[in-house]
């Protein structure tokens, strides 16, 4: 075993954790080809692509892991020795974080997230299997001489998995490198802060302090109550990470080609097979693509276009995004496909006035494509989870504190500070496309996809409900309204009203805003009219004798007209259903109103996608037309010299006052 006292030590120098130390038998892992093979996959893929300076391979982020590990266990021995942690644990924990990622297939997460599910959708493969299947093959290789039963310990750490091991082991050990139990592990210590680095947003987290807080308790790695804010700007950081860095659009669009050019390549090359193999998986890097782009079989003609599309640039085009509530996943999920998407291009075409659809056939005969040449298959739409690390729960319920006073529980309402988020994952939704010549059409169906699920479907659009609301705000005797126009007596108090009822919206209060406000509860009711129309919103203001508000989804009808002459109000409220329904459109089932617009993505016709036949205006000076405009403004001028007109860019200059002196003659 490898101890403290080992003579015949290397060091390396780290540019996160400095001198790295390297035992022997560490050095016996990483000289080898399995995880040499690590120095030719890059940590963060396609980012590479986007940030240059993330140039890091997943070889030294092993190494940061391995290093950690062994701090963690060791600090844990020496503050606790009654936990009996031997030489033997160490080293599997070490040797588990040195080959955690020796699975990883080529761009790291592209191989075994996206390309193995879509050439293998039978296989249930992940890099982590990879790991184990790897190790095996390096323990033999390189006939190191190493118990099965730790063999099968370091197997169970890299995966998180106590059930593998052979022997009863220590639960706290697993919660080192892969920790399953709340996420926060030595893993995330190390790639949070060597990837921000490398980017150039270095992120620098108190790994030391939570090192030396971290106490087992109950078979659990437990940390002091005071530092819970560092614990919590753990998931904080790694959300911030997936969020601005690791989900650019960019690097996102770059994976989509690659994974298309494997995939032309895959019946020819067999690369997804190669999982299976260790002497064949041993050469799956990211050297993959120059190997494609450099055959000479005419079969790889296809995906060598697509990566010689990533050389120049020529990406799939971003058309368009939107951040989707969790609790709305599976509803834009089934509603946003590339499918539907291209059914209401066409019909958005179809709409389009003449002159338009001429100019955008034009744009289109120029690239030497149709309409009929846009399919589904051109369509990308992706959906994203992002979240702090335990999907829409909060990590720190599974993370417990203790204190001096001898107590020890996981954080809860006032045990930290109340400024943090109502929820922990959302779900970014976003569409490409490998035409960038369609971005317009295919923006249009996409926003036109809320219309086809309401507008389309009138039946199954949301009830509706008629309260009379008297001077005070308070309800008075109404009826529900069916659709069959049948009235249904409701209570008339809003104490004992079995009609749920919603209040009043104005312009500060739509459904989407959540609880109303203070000022919303005081503004007076009766000024505002407001028609919602799928995606956009207008507010009108009618007299206070007139209110009638119609904030049911998706309705296109105007205001209903006042029934009484008195001073009696009558809101149309949303959400109180008068008669038994038996289907509702997906969308009606949310806790929001189904959109899908965004006004920062809206593409102009003259600005951003290629192709258009509307070009920017030219700020150049066309001197034509200054001469035309010096005449007719001529007898405007001061002086007899036609002063040049003002245009776009121009500096505007005072004149002055002195006449200018004439030149002495002789």
């Amino acid at each position: 075993m490898d101890t403290e006292k080992d003579t015949h030590l290397r060091h390396i120098k780290d540019p996160v954790h400095d001198q790295i130390r390297i035992t022997p038998r560490m050095s016996q892992f990483i000289d080898s080809a399995p995880f040499q093979r690590l120095r030719r996959i890059k940590q963060l893929g396609t980012t590479y692509y986007v940030w240059a300076g993330a140039s890091h391979n997943r070889f030294e982020h092993c190494i940061g892991v391995a290093h950690l590990a062994r701090k963690m266990v060791t600090r844990l021995r020496k503050n606790q020795p009654e936990l009996n942690i031997t030489d033997r644990d160490i080293e599997c924990v070490t040797l588990a974080g040195l080959c955690h990622d020796l699975g990883h297939g080529p761009w790291s997460h592209v191989w075994d997230g996206m390309f193995i599910p879509a050439t293998l959708p039978e296989e249930k493969w992940t890099h982590e299997e990879g790991s184990e299947m790897m190790l095996d093959y390096l323990i033999k290789e390189k006939e190191i001489d190493i118990p099965a039963d730790d063999i099968a310990l370091i197997k169970a750490l890299i995966t998180g998995d106590p059930g593998k091991c052979r022997l009863k082991e220590k639960q706290f050990l697993f919660d080192i490198v892969a920790n399953k139990r709340n996420g926060f592990d030595v893993d995330k210590f190390d790639y949070i802060q060597r990837d921000s680095l490398a980017i150039g947003d270095a992120i620098k987290l108190q790994i030391s302090r939570l090192i030396k807080s971290a106490r087992v308790i109950e078979d659990q790695i437990c940390y002091e109550y005071k530092d819970l804010d560092k614990v919590l700007e753990v998931y904080q950081t790694r959300h911030k990470l997936h969020k601005n860095f690791y989900n650019h659009k960019t690097a996102k669009a770059i994976e989509y080609m690659i994974v298309d050019g494997l995939k032309l390549a895959e019946p020819y090359m067999r690369i997804a097979r190669r999982i299976k193999n260790p002497e064949e998986f041993l050469w799956l890097t990211d050297d993959l693509l120059p190997e494609i782009e450099r055959s000479q079989d005419p079969n790889l003609k296809p995906a060598q276009h697509i990566f010689k599309r990533i050389t120049n640039r020529k990406l799939y085009r971003f058309v368009d995004m939107k951040w989707v509530n969790w609790e709305d996943r599976n509803m834009y999920r089934q509603l946003v496909t590339e499918q539907r998407i291209l059914e209401c291009a066409r019909e958005a075409y179809d709409e389009l006035l003449k002159v338009q659809r001429q100019e955008m056939d034009e744009s289109w005969r120029e690239a030497g494509l149709t309409l009929d040449d846009l399919t589904a298959d051109d369509i990308l739409v992706e959906q994203s989870t992002l979240h702090y690390g335990m999907k829409e729960e909060n990590p720190l319920n599974f993370v417990k504190f203790y204190s001096k006073t001898g107590s020890c529980d996981q954080a809860d309402g006032g045990d930290y500070s109340t400024l943090r988020p109502l929820v922990f994952a959302e779900v970014l939704l976003r569409v490409f496309t490998k035409k960038e010549e369609f971005q317009e059409i295919i923006q249009a169906g996409y926003r036109r996809i809320p219309e086809l699920d309401l507008l389309h479907n009138p039946d199954q659009a949301p009830e509706t409900v008629d309260v009379q609301v008297a001077e005070g705000g308070q309800p008075i005797q109404g009826i529900n309204t069916t659709k069959d126009n049948s009235s249904v007596p409701f209570a008339s108090t809003a104490t004992s009203s079995d009609v749920p009822m919603s209040p009043p919206v104005t312009e500060h209060s739509l459904p989407d805003d959540g609880p109303p406000t203070s000022q919303d509860r005081t503004e007076r009711s009766g000024s505002r009219s407001l028609s919602r129309h799928v995606s956009k919103v207008s507010v009108t203001t009618i007299p206070d004798i007139e209110l009638s508000t119609a904030a049911t989804a998706g309705s296109t009808s105007a205001v209903s007209s006042l029934q009484s002459s008195n001073t009696v109000r009558k809101f149309v409220t949303p959400g109180a259903a008068a008669s038994p329904r038996s289907t509702k459109p997906l969308s009606a089932q949310s806790s929001s109103s189904f959109t899908t617009l965004n006004r920062f993505t809206t593409v102009m016709p003259s600005h951003g996608s290629p192709g258009k036949a509307t070009k920017p205006i030219s700020k150049k000076r066309d001197r034509n037309q200054v001469e035309t405009q010096e005449q007719s403004h001529a007898g405007r001028t001061r002086s007899s010299v036609g002063i040049l007109p003002t245009l776009p860019g121009d500096r505007e200059v005072s004149p002055s006052p002195v006449a200018r002196k004439q030149a002495r003659l002789g």
